[in-house]
């Protein structure tokens, strides 16, 4: 979903710098591309601010997303190097189990213990990790990787709260504009 927004926005883009037009209100214009609308309310300013804004937050997002992903894929092999773990095909909550026992065993000995029998795991997914210090390091790499991820939703929030914000503006500019003139109805019935 996110690619095809992204695929759209930049079709968008492509379009209105070749100079297609499109007949929508300023303020859809901007919550499409923050700082189309006000661009085209002639406010280049607020326009130049909103765009740069919105460029360098999919620039942190790519960056988190990316820096994220790398930081999954190094604890997955230190997984595979230090507690013989097959990385393919494990879902989050493994990752997080295996960082807080030291084997297989341990886990499903605890979760025996808890009446848990949906959380245990089969002997495909054993794992042993060489040290308790291999186990930490381990938890320290996979918390640090979802923390880029978290970071990456939240500056998916600002992009949403950079659109919104720049519709207001633009409708807010629109307004402006309009010749509004009050005429006061005295004395008729």
């Amino acid at each position: 979903m996110l690619k095809k927004i992204i695929i759209l926005k930049i079709l968008i883009f492509i379009n209105v710098l070749n100079g297609g037009d499109f007949n929508f209100h300023p303020s859809v214009k901007s919550i499409l591309i923050p700082g189309w609308g006000e661009s085209e309310l002639k406010s280049e300013n607020r326009s130049k601010y909103f765009f740069i804004l919105e460029i360098s937050l999919w620039t942190t997002f790519v960056g988190f997303y990316n820096f994220g992903n790398h930081k999954k894929n190094q604890y997955q092999s230190f997984a595979a190097q230090f507690a013989g773990v097959n990385p393919n095909y494990k879902n989050h909550k493994y990752w997080v189990d295996i960082g807080n026992y030291i084997n297989l065993d341990e886990h499903n000995a605890e979760h025996l213990r808890w009446r848990s029998i949906n959380d245990l795991y089969s002997f495909d997914n054993n794992w042993h990790w060489k040290s308790i210090s291999h186990m930490k390091k381990f938890e320290k790499m996979r918390i640090e990787s979802d923390m880029y991820a978290k970071y990456g939703e939240y500056i998916l929030g600002v992009i949403t709260l950079n659109h919104i914000i720049s519709a207001i503006n633009s409708l807010y500019l629109s307004r402006l504009n309009q010749n509004i003139q009050f005429k006061p109805n005295i004395g008729s019935n």
